[in-house]
């Protein structure tokens, strides 16, 4: 279904959306789906990566995509896309366009679309409009479906993406 791969050696090879995927893939991009865009349908692209390595204190918010494969503590509040990659830990409230777990969230998650994978494991609550588990994922909480969630409040659409330091 779904797949967080970690980056070759060499760099990544992106799927036009910052999701990695591995030379061989058949055209799909770094979630299994076919074609460019995250598998949502609305095309949002990672712009910003936090890697491995990295340990962030503090508030993340705009209109782009973000992918963590370090470790964040603080608020996320995007329009585009997260990706918590397999290896990744945040603790964090979360309001996104979709949100992708591979590695660990602790906060609450409120987001148009959330995806865990097989290596996701979710302590908090979920409200999004659709949602999608591997099996093998965790998820500790309660999800509460809506028929739209709104996007998060505060964050224009044509305003470029910033990361507030702490």
């Amino acid at each position: 279904m779904f797949t967080i791969r970690p980056a070759a050696k060499n760099g990544p090879v992106s799927g036009g959306n910052g999701l990695l995927r591995k030379n061989g893939d058949g055209g799909r991009n770094g979630n299994g789906h076919n074609g460019n865009g995250n598998g949502n349908g609305k095309g949002g692209k990672i712009e910003t990566v936090l890697g491995p390595g990295v340990h962030y204190k503090g508030t993340i918010t705009g209109a782009g995509g973000v992918r963590i494969e370090g470790s964040f503590d603080g608020a996320i509040t995007l329009k585009g896309p997260l990706v918590v990659a397999e290896g990744a830990k945040v603790t964090a409230e979360i309001q996104a366009g979709v949100v992708s777990v591979g590695g660990s969230v602790k906060g609450n998650i409120t987001a148009g679309k959330v995806e865990i994978f097989a290596t996701g494991r979710v302590w908090g609550d979920l409200v999004t409009s659709a949602f999608a588990t591997e099996e093998g994922a965790f998820l500790r909480g309660q999800v509460t479906m809506q028929d739209e969630v709104p996007p998060p409040e505060g964050v224009e659409a044509t305003q470029p993406h910033e990361v507030a330091m702490a």
